[in-house]
C-alpha cells in the first residue's frame, strides 16, 4: 500500500504518524498523571474535612447535641465535599449515614480550585448501609471494609482507593479518628468520595485537548504538505533532468535555487550532465579518429602495396625485360618496402607510447647531450639540402627526467620535419636553455614555407597531411607529429607552435627538471 504512494505523502503519513504517537503518548501520560494529582488533592482535602467533623463531633458531644442536628450536619458538608460520610462508634457500627440532597449532579471543583461540585442521591449505585443497632454479618463486605479500619482506630488517618462494597463504584475512602478528650478513639469518620467525579472532571479536559490535538494535527499536515513539497519539486525537476540525459539530452540542466543538500544534489547531476556531455563528444570525436585511423591506415599500406604489386607483375607478365628496367623496378619495390616498414614501425610505436608502456621508464637524462646527438644525425641530411644547421645549448644544464631513445626520437622528428620541409638554403637553428628554476626549454625554428592558421590545429593528428603531395615526396609515414605528441605527454612536456605561411615555423618545447 504504501509502495503505491508518492514520496511526498509516504513523508507527509510518516510524520504524521509519529506526531499522532508523540500527541497521544503527551495525553496519555498527561491524563495519568493529572489523574493522579486531582485523586491524591481530593485524599488531602478529604482529610482536612474528615478532621474538621471529627473535632466537631468530638465537641459535640460534650454537649449532648441531639441526633437530628448532627445528621443535618452531615448532609450539609455531604452536599458540600460530594462525599457519603459516616460516622462510626468505637465498636465500627455506623451510627449516623448521609444521605445527600437532591442536587444537578456531579461537577468538578474540589476547594481551592480542585473540588468535586454537587451529587444528588441518585449519583451512587448501591443502598445506604446499616446503622444504628442493625447487626452486620461478619462475612458481608461491610465488615470486611470496616475491618480494615485498623489504622483508623490506632489513631492514625487512612486514605485508599477501593471498589467500594456498598456503593459498587470505585471511591476514595478515608477514615478519620474521633477522638475522646483523654486522646483515646472514641469511633471514626469515614468519607466516601466516588473516583467517577475525576473521571467526569477529566473527560471534560479530554475533549477540549483531544480538540485541541486534532486541530493540530490538521494544521500539522497542512504545514508539512506545503513543507514537503518544497521538497519534492526539485526532486521531481532532478528525476525529469536524469530522465532527459537517459534519453542523449545532455544539454539539460536541474533549475538550483537552495544551497542546502537538495541543491547540492542538483549541482551534482548537472555536472554530472556536463561530464557526460563531454564524454559523449570525446567518445564521438574518438570514433570518428579510429575510422579516420582505419581508413588511413588501409590506404596508406594499399598504396605502397598496390606500387609493389604492380611492378612484380610487369615483370612477371614480361612487360618490363630490359635490365635496366628491372633494376629500376627493384630499386622503387625496395623504397615502396622500406615505406612500409617505416609505417608499420610508426604504427607499433604510436601503440606502444598511448598504451602508457615506458611510463615507468623515465630517468634523468642529459637533454644537452641529446640534442647535439640528434644534430649530429640530422646534418647529413642538412647538408645535403643545403641548409644551414645551427644551433645554441647552453652549458651545465640540469637533467630532466626522460627515456634518452624517445627523447631523441623526439628532437629527430622536429628537425627532421624542419629539414626536409625547408627549401634549399634556408636555415634551422637549435635552442637549449633553462626557462626558470624548475624548466628546461628547447626552441627549433626554420625559415621554410611555414603552416597555414587552418592547417595548425590538426598537425597532432594520425594521418593527417596539409600538402598530400609534398607528404608522399618525403617519404614520411604522416606520424611523426602523432608521436611525438604522445612522446611528450609521457614526459609531461609542454609545446607550442607558431607558423607563419612564407615566414617559418617555431616550436617551443618544456621539460620539467628532474626531482
Amino acid at each position: 500500500m504504501l509502495k503505491r504512494l508518492s514520496f511526498q505523502m509516504r513523508l507527509v503519513a510518516g510524520f504524521m504518524l509519529v506526531l499522532t504517537i508523540v500527541l497521544a503518548s503527551i495525553l496519555f501520560g498527561a491524563s495519568a498523571f493529572l489523574k493522579s494529582r486531582v485523586i491524591a488533592a481530593k485524599e488531602q482535602e478529604l482529610i482536612r474535612k474528615g478532621s474538621d467533623i471529627a473535632e466537631r463531633i468530638s465537641n459535640a458531644r460534650k454537649n449532648n447535641p441531639s441526633d437530628a442536628r448532627l445528621n443535618l450536619i452531615l448532609n450539609e458538608l455531604d452536599t458540600y465535599l460530594d462525599a457519603r460520610i459516616w460516622i462510626l462508634d468505637a465498636s465500627r457500627r455506623p451510627v449516623e449515614v448521609s444521605i445527600g440532597r437532591t442536587g444537578p449532579g456531579m461537577g468538578m471543583g474540589m476547594g481551592k480550585g480542585l473540588g468535586m461540585g454537587r451529587m444528588g442521591p441518585g449519583r451512587m449505585k448501591g443502598t445506604v448501609p446499616p446503622s444504628g443497632d442493625m447487626e452486620i454479618p461478619p462475612a458481608s463486605p461491610l465488615r470486611a471494609l470496616l475491618n480494615s479500619l485498623d489504622p483508623v482506630y490506632r489513631g492514625e488517618v487512612l486514605s485508599q482507593v477501593i471498589e467500594h462494597p456498598i456503593y459498587e463504584e470505585q471511591m476514595v475512602v478515608v477514615g478519620v479518628p474521633i477522638l475522646r478528650a483523654d486522646g483515646k478513639v472514641d469511633g471514626a469518620v469515614l468519607l466516601n468520595a466516588p473516583v467517577a467525579a475525576v473521571q467526569d472532571f477529566l473527560s471534560h479536559i479530554y475533549l477540549f485537548a483531544g480538540i485541541g490535538a486534532l486541530i493540530g494535527l490538521l494544521v500539522s499536515f497542512a504545514v508539512v504538505r506545503l513543507f514537503t513539497r518544497s521538497l519534492v519539486q526539485p526532486l521531481r525537476a532532478m528525476q525529469d533532468t536524469a530522465a532527459a540525459i537517459a534519453k542523449g539530452d545532455y544539454s539539460a540542466r536541474v533549475e538550483i535555487s537552495s544551497q542546502d543538500e537538495i541543491g547540492e544534489l542538483g549541482r551534482s547531476i548537472n555536472g554530472l550532465a556536463s561530464d557526460l556531455g563531454d564524454y559523449m563528444l570525446e567518445v564521438g570525436k574518438t570514433e570518428k579518429l579510429r575510422r579516420d585511423f582505419i581508413a588511413n591506415v588501409s590506404h596508406e599500406l594499399r598504396t605502397p602495396l598496390t606500387v609493389i604489386r604492380g611492378y612484380i607483375e610487369a615483370m612477371i607478365d614480361g612487360i618490363i625485360r630490359q635490365p635496366e628496367q628491372v633494376n629500376q623496378c627493384q630499386n622503387l619495390i625496395k623504397t615502396e618496402i622500406i615505406r612500409l616498414e617505416r609505417l608499420i614501425q610508426d604504427l607499433l610505436t604510436l601503440s606502444r607510447l598511448q598504451s602508457d608502456k615506458i611510463a615507468g621508464e623515465l630517468s634523468p637524462v642529459q637533454l644537452s647531450a641529446v640534442a647535439k646527438h640528434v644534430l649530429n644525425l640530422i646534418e647529413p641530411l642538412a647538408e645535403a639540402k643545403k641548409i644551414t644547421l645551427t644551433n645554441q645549448i647552453a652549458e651545465n644544464l640540469p637533467p630532466v627526467p626522460g627515456n634518452r631513445d624517445r627523447l631523441i626520437q623526439l628532437l629527430l622528428i622536429f628537425l627532421d620535419n624542419a629539414v626536409k620541409h625547408s627549401p634549399v638554403g634556408a636555415s634551422v637553428r637549435l635552442t637549449l636553455d633553462q626557462n626558470g628554476p624548475e624548466r628546461i626549454r628547447c626552441i627549433i625554428q626554420d625559415t621554410g614555407p611555414g603552416i597555414s592558421p587552418e592547417d595548425l590545429p590538426f598537425i597532432w593528428e594520425r594521418f593527417y597531411k596539409a600538402d598530400k603531395a609534398h607528404q608522399r615526396d618525403s617519404g614520411g609515414s604522416g606520424l611523426g607529429l602523432a608521436i611525438a605528441r604522445q612522446i611528450l605527454r609521457l614526459h609531461n612536456a609542454q609545446v607550442r607552435v607558431d607558423s607563419r605561411p612564407g615566414e617559418g615555423t617555431r616550436i617551443e618545447l618544456e621539460f620539467p627538471l628532474a626531482s
